[in-house]
């Protein structure tokens, strides 16, 4: 049997885990050529995987229409696509991305990739996974992100910078529910000029909340 012929229920039984769906994710292709003004760093394996785990078991993943926005290398797609999501879009601007996101994805026929801006998204989905940019490059980068996630989706799984936790908590309360917060730390790898160490420690807050709208 496949893999996304499998209910979420079905691969936790047959153990597709957590570590597993790390281990997965560690296989796959990284970014064509980043770039900074577009904040793209890779979401290391074990936050991707906890972060689409924690949203299957909280019964949001498995059947579900999923929002992957700034999909990226399609880490948080590919593990909601492991976990049973119904279908996934995968939104990225950068479409110097594609090949890695196609590659990336091959094997699930359940993708559909959109190479755009995410504020032309108006569809609506049950739920929606974000790493998006943090605004520490351009400023309200971030904005466009959580304007469409609120607005078009049930059910949102946000990392963010924990610096940042005062705003998007009121932001998030705005306009929904928050259910859950906690704060994490995520691991980025040296991939530009000014970065001065193999890898920086970065605090992020990861919310689940839920759209008024």
């Amino acid at each position: 049997m496949s893999l996304i012929s499998l209910s979420a229920g079905e691969h936790l039984k047959n153990n597709i885990n957590k570590k597993k769906i790390e281990m997965a994710l560690s296989k796959l292709l990284t970014f064509n050529n980043p770039k900074n003004h577009l904040e793209q760093y890779p979401t290391d394996p074990s936050t991707a995987a906890y972060l689409v785990f924690m949203a299957a078991m909280d019964g949001n993943i498995e059947g579900k229409k999923i929002l992957d926005a700034g999909a990226g290398t399609g880490v948080l797609s590919f593990s909601a696509l492991m976990l049973g999501a119904d279908e996934v879009v995968a939104v990225e601007i950068d479409r110097e991305q594609l090949m890695v996101l196609e590659e990336n994805l091959r094997k699930f026929s359940n993708i559909r990739i959109v190479i755009g801006n995410i504020s032309d998204v108006e569809e609506r989905f049950d739920t929606a996974i974000c790493n998006p940019p943090f605004g520490a490059v351009i400023r309200d980068s971030d904005l466009p992100f959580l304007d469409i996630i609120f607005r078009n989706c049930k059910n949102i799984y946000l990392l963010h910078n924990y610096k940042n936790r005062d705003f998007i908590l009121e932001y998030a309360k705005k306009r929904g529910r928050v259910l859950r917060e906690e704060k994490i730390t995520i691991s980025i790898p040296r991939m530009y000029s000014h970065h001065t160490k193999n890898y920086e420690k970065l605090d992020c807050i990861l919310i689940w909340a839920e759209s008024s709208s």
